[in-house]
């Protein structure tokens, strides 16, 4: 605030030399005239004083025998009086401070923070539906009502605060990231059938009846846990049947194949070092494109920087820029080398072992090779494993019962 105060009256850097410019120090002192960012070089004063001051200042020189020179003068004095004979410069400032003022009471960017599982995009389109937009006057948003509009919106939004500063609207949200979701239950009877041959290694009847044990061997469609359930009485008489939902973790020995192939000859981009530039102005909405002229550039890549133009860290300007980069390249033919080859393969078979460990499949034993045939990069093999082979099937009928 002080500096302010100074800029409006006007002040003057000084500097003080010459016999006893102590004493000139003290009488300042005496008098009550302000001096602040005091520096002594080589015998020399350096400070700040009022324009007003210097004027009673000058007075104590000859008293003091000392030397006093005005260095710089700074202040809106001095600056009006420079420029007084430029009027429209003038006009242009003042023009310049209405429109930032007239700007300054719309809001010119919405920025979300916290948001995960709903994109930027897709709630600036909720607000924008609400008549929240950029462009509307500060005095038009209503907070709360636009906080209890996102959490009715949307359930999974736990808390949302939403505030104004300069020209940006900022709201915070809080997702509820552990919501549970019941899935309904299906209670329609089945069996559990294989899903593709194997030897059981391990069975653990839920519900049903079990018509395969450890150490049978199955057939991909096979019956493994029947969804009827014979009902007896106490004289171990069959009196009825009864069909349930068939529910069973069964694991087989199972054994896979893996094949993967690929070209060696493969396409790669050249850049010819040839570049286009864009620049896209947004102002007010209104777009404008500078420089778009791609003609002779059959491929290339583009790669975009864009922004807003602000004053300050909150004080956003409609005003933002998209500057793009056109870079030209052309398609060759390369081959892969041999140790090139072979780790692309390496790769892939590691990312389908990961997949088969994610869905809880043991590997007990692999068999893989990676040979170079026909111009082509060829992996293949079997893979012993353990894993889940129960899918669920309608019951199947019984010819009694068919024929019944």
């Amino acid at each position: 605030m002080d500096r302010l105060i100074f800029w409006i009256q006007g002040y003057l850097l000084v500097e003080l030399s010459g016999y006893s410019p102590e004493r000139l120090l003290n009488l300042c002192s005496y008098n009550q005239i302000e001096l602040w960012n005091l520096v002594c070089t080589g015998g020399k004063y350096r400070f700040f004083v009022r324009a007003s001051d210097f004027k009673q200042m000058v007075g104590f020189v000859r008293k003091s025998k000392s030397r006093l020179v005005i260095l710089e003068k700074r202040g809106l004095p001095f600056f009006l009086r420079r420029y007084r004979g430029r009027s429209l410069f003038a006009a242009g400032v003042l023009v310049c401070a209405a429109l930032l003022y007239l700007m300054s009471l719309r809001i010119w960017s919405i920025d979300f923070d916290g948001n995960l599982r709903f994109t930027d995009e897709l709630l600036l389109e909720t607000l924008r539906d609400a008549g929240y937009e950029t462009g509307m006057e500060k005095d038009g948003i209503v907070c709360d009502s636009l906080e209890l509009m996102l959490r009715e919106t949307y359930p999974e939004i736990t808390w949302v605060s939403a505030q104004i500063k300069g020209t940006r609207l900022i709201v915070q949200i809080r997702e509820n990231t552990g919501v549970l979701t019941v899935e309904p239950v299906d209670e329609t009877p089945c069996d559990l059938v294989a899903a593709k041959d194997g030897v059981i290694t391990e069975i653990i009847t839920r519900s049903g009846t079990p018509l395969v044990k450890a150490g049978d061997a199955v057939t991909a469609g096979q019956v493994l846990v029947s969804g009827v359930v014979e009902l007896y009485n106490d004289s171990g008489e069959k009196t009825g049947e009864h069909q349930v939902r068939a529910d069973a973790a069964v694991k087989a020995a199972t054994a896979d194949t893996y094949e993967d192939r690929f070209s060696l000859e493969h396409q790669v981009k050249w850049y010819t070092g040839r570049e286009r530039y864009q620049l896209t102005l947004r102002i007010l909405g209104r777009e404008l494109f500078l420089d778009g002229n791609i003609r002779g550039f059959d491929l290339y890549d583009t790669v975009s920087e864009q922004g807003q133009l602000t004053i300050g860290e909150d004080f956003y300007l409609p005003v933002s820029w998209q500057w793009t980069t056109l870079r030209e390249y052309e398609e060759q033919t390369a081959l892969y080398s041999e140790e090139k080859a072979r780790r692309l393969a390496e790769e892939a078979l590691d990312r389908y072992q990961q997949n088969l460990l994610e869905k809880g499949v043991q590997i007990i034993e692999k068999n893989v090779r990676i040979d170079m045939m026909g111009g082509e990069c060829i992996t293949q093999g079997t893979f012993s494993l353990i894993e889940e082979i129960a899918a669920e099937a309608p019951i199947a009928q019984t010819t009694g019962e068919q024929e019944e």
